[in-house]
């Protein structure tokens, strides 16, 4: 029987991870590994993950290298990371024992980076200097306009395989046997957090890298959900979903300070994300996966890039299907175009009409197009 060794470490690439080992795991000797957010992830999933830190403890290359030596896989499959070199050293290490490795890219935002000797902090150097030394035997991409990304980075098609993102094809069955976790006695909206302070703009308020980060919309938001409360004279649930890497400190003393008799805010990183969105009458963001899964799902979505910079990283914007909110004024537009759907269109028809809209330009069944595509290089 053929070993795959299955690995992540960002929440992302557990999501892309998970789908694919499920439909494997019967057919194949599957090793799962993780660290960190993954493995949090794939644990709380049940599904039987190793902690790869406990078996490779410095994780450097060579110690990668003689991991590999030791499982003798015959395929590696793993997600992706923008600060952690464990996927890259796995793809080299894999390249060096002449073993094919697959990557499986989970989103459309710093795409040639996450192939280079670059980390966050060096986003700019990559820029000047775009090389890629660290390149599986294949990477598996979204869709057309994740492929392009890719390319204009620098990245071979020949290296390129467009299979669709598996997590997409669990969506709407885990959204559908959700439970709502908030009742409908107020407007519940969410916010979707997202570690921009920490991971671009070190910590200086000076220095935001994409003009805006999660604290400055945060404000943005609060603001223009005050003008609705008070317009409406409606009470407002502003849940607020922190990011797995973020520490969930800041948030709460937000909550503590902002909490009024219009708006009450509740900091949830607990619950099951889907149960989170069921209950959700509006999901505001950046550009978070969070905010595909709810439009995927019928919900009303708005992304907020209030002082933007740089070209818009959020996906749908780029197709067109969703244009972020690019000033306060326009926030509070669409907030009350909202409040004022939820209010006169709540009908079961209008739910189901909703929840048709598919995942934007992208492919279906990518779980069964990455086995595919597997199985045909394994039997070469």
């Amino acid at each position: 029987m053929k070993k795959l060794l299955l690995f992540a470490r960002d929440p992302g690439g557990a999501n892309v991870i998970l789908p694919v080992y499920e439909k494997i795991k019967d057919r194949y000797e599957v090793l799962a590994y993780a660290k960190e957010f993954a493995w949090k992830r794939l644990s709380e999933a049940r599904l039987p993950v190793r902690n790869i830190e406990e078996e490779c403890e410095t994780l450097t290359y060579a110690d990668i290298k003689d991991f590999l030596k030791q499982q003798k896989p015959d395929m590696v499959i793993t997600g992706t990371s923008l600060d952690d070199f464990t996927e890259r050293y796995l793809w080299k290490a894999a390249e060096e024992l002449h073993i094919k490795s697959f990557a499986i890219l989970d989103q459309w935002m710093n795409l040639g980076i996450r192939f280079s000797d670059c980390d966050y902090s060096q986003e700019e150097n990559y820029r000047r200097n775009r090389r890629h030394p660290y390149l599986p035997y294949r990477i598996l991409a979204m869709d057309e306009l994740a492929g392009e990304l890719l390319k204009a980075d620098g990245i071979h098609t020949d290296k390129i395989a467009l299979t669709g993102q598996p997590h997409f094809d669990t969506v709407r069955d885990r959204f559908q046997h959700a439970a709502e976790i908030y009742g409908r006695d107020r407007w519940n909206v969410v916010f979707v957090s997202e570690p921009i302070y920490h991971d671009y703009d070190g910590c200086d308020e000076t220095k935001r890298y994409w003009g805006y980060n999660e604290r400055t919309i945060f404000d943005n938001l609060y603001r223009s959900l005050q003008k609705a409360a008070a317009n409406a004279i409606v009470q407002i649930r502003l849940i607020i979903r922190p990011h797995p890497r973020e520490d969930r400190k800041y948030w709460d003393a937000m909550a503590d300070k902002f909490d009024n008799d219009f708006i009450t805010l509740i900091v949830d990183s607990e619950n099951d994300s889907f149960s989170v969105l069921k209950s959700a009458d509006l999901v505001c963001g950046m550009s978070s996966m969070f905010l595909l899964e709810a439009m995927i799902c019928g919900k009303q979505v708005v992304s907020v890039a209030i002082g933007l910079k740089r070209e818009n990283p959020f996906v749908l914007d780029k197709t067109g299907q969703c244009k972020s909110v690019l000033s306060e004024a326009d926030l509070q537009e669409r907030i009350a175009q909202a409040f004022l759907q939820r209010s006169m269109d709540s009908s079961e028809k209008s739910r189901e009409r909703l929840c048709s809209i598919g995942y934007p330009k992208g492919i279906v069944n990518a779980t069964d197009k990455i086995i595919q595509l597997m199985e045909e290089e394994m039997t070469e």
